[in-house]
């Protein structure tokens, strides 16, 4: 680990040593007397390879890194033919109707232009693709349709990849408390870069909210999370409540819990995203600092002024949208190197064979 007297920073390395073997209390307290002896005279600047973001509302600390991403690219085409298939997504055809229509030949979407019920409906549907307007697109999905239909995931791909906002945060507890660290990852060529924005101090609140927002508010973005409908995105609204920062956050938002669980539930014995890493992402995070201690990590930072225990909840955030990124890849069949793992997988194997059988 690093001493005071080397001055040199730390990396994602330094917590592959083997100090927090399991996920107890016990072991994480020990883990954190580490970095504290470890980490002992040196400052935030010290350690972490970052600059300090100013804005109206005051500054915090962004921490820049990078990492390989593959994710496919825009594809309009595709994405318009999905839905145009899907001829259920015009209120009132369920899948019985969708049947006698189909035996009628209304097959698409399209088709229903020329259905005296249902032409209205789909040619509001057809403005909607041809304006590009991807919110109100899942938007209407969602309506029709469960919330992790694979249908949302073709309609990501309006999206080029520079579009996605890949977000996570890190907080003090889990309703009215602070976030301590902000992340955030955007697509650039063949990598995802990732800005974590850290507090320094909890007052560095507002303006690690008022850094975020642009990259949020921007023309086109669209979010992804894990979780995220239920926990960040309400969390993150809730915060620049609390500060005064009027913002919207009405943006199109694709909840990869909710699509993990649509696929793996029954064949893992957890879609956590731990369990997702290690079962089709083929990862294994070392010295992993469970969730519920970050609270203590950081607010033994805040005591001490140890920059050490801060190391684990940094790492925690940055894989945590690595793996968010990798595992969009992945159910949106751009990554066929984590596909590659998870077909090794025997249930799925049996289950995708005995689907094959059925066509």
């Amino acid at each position: 680990m690093v001493r005071a007297s080397d001055r040199v920073r730390w990396s994602a390395r330094d917590l592959q040593k083997g100090y927090l073997h399991q996920s107890s209390d016990v072991e994480a307290l020990r883990f954190r007397d580490t970095l504290i002896n470890d980490y002992h005279g040196l400052a935030i600047e010290d350690v972490f390879n970052g600059r300090e973001v100013r804005c109206s509302s005051g500054s915090c600390y962004a921490i820049e890194s990078r990492n390989p991403i593959s994710l496919g690219a825009r594809e309009r085409e595709r994405a318009t033919a999905a839905i145009f298939c899907d001829i259920s997504l015009i209120r009132g055809i369920g899948p019985a109707t969708r049947q006698r229509l189909e035996e009628r030949g209304y097959r698409t979407v399209p088709d229903l232009l020329g259905h005296p019920r249902y032409r209205r409906e789909a040619g509001r549907l057809l403005d909607l693709v041809a304006g590009g307007d991807t919110r109100e697109l899942v938007n209407w999905i969602e309506r029709r349709h469960r919330q992790s239909d694979p249908l949302l995931l073709e309609a990501s791909r309006f999206h080029a990849p520079e579009d996605f906002a890949f977000l996570d945060i890190e907080t003090l507890g889990l309703s009215s408390r602070p976030i301590i660290l902000i992340g955030l990852g955007r697509v650039e060529r063949d990598s995802i870069v990732l800005r974590q924005y850290l507090l320094r101090s909890i007052e560095e609140e507002t303006a690690a909210l008022a850094a975020v927002l642009p990259d949020l508010e921007a023309e086109r973005t669209a979010l992804v999370t894990f979780n995220g409908r239920a926990f960040d995105l309400p969390y993150i609204r809730d915060r620049l409540t609390s500060k005064g920062i009027p913002a919207t956050l009405d943006l199109p938002h694709f909840d990869l819990l909710r699509f993990s669980r649509r696929r793996w539930r029954g064949y893992l014995p957890s879609c956590r995203l731990g369990s997702l890493e290690t079962a089709v992402l083929n990862i294994t995070r070392t010295d992993d600092l469970p969730s519920a201690m970050v609270p203590e990590f950081y607010e033994t930072y805040l005591r001490t002024g140890n920059p050490g225990p801060l190391i684990p909840i940094v790492e925690h955030n940055r894989q945590d949208i690595i793996s968010l990124a990798r595992l969009f890849a992945l159910l949106r069949g751009d990554d066929r190197t984590a596909a590659t793992e998870e077909a090794s997988i025997p249930e799925m194997r049996q289950n995708r064979d005995e689907m094959r059988s059925q066509r």
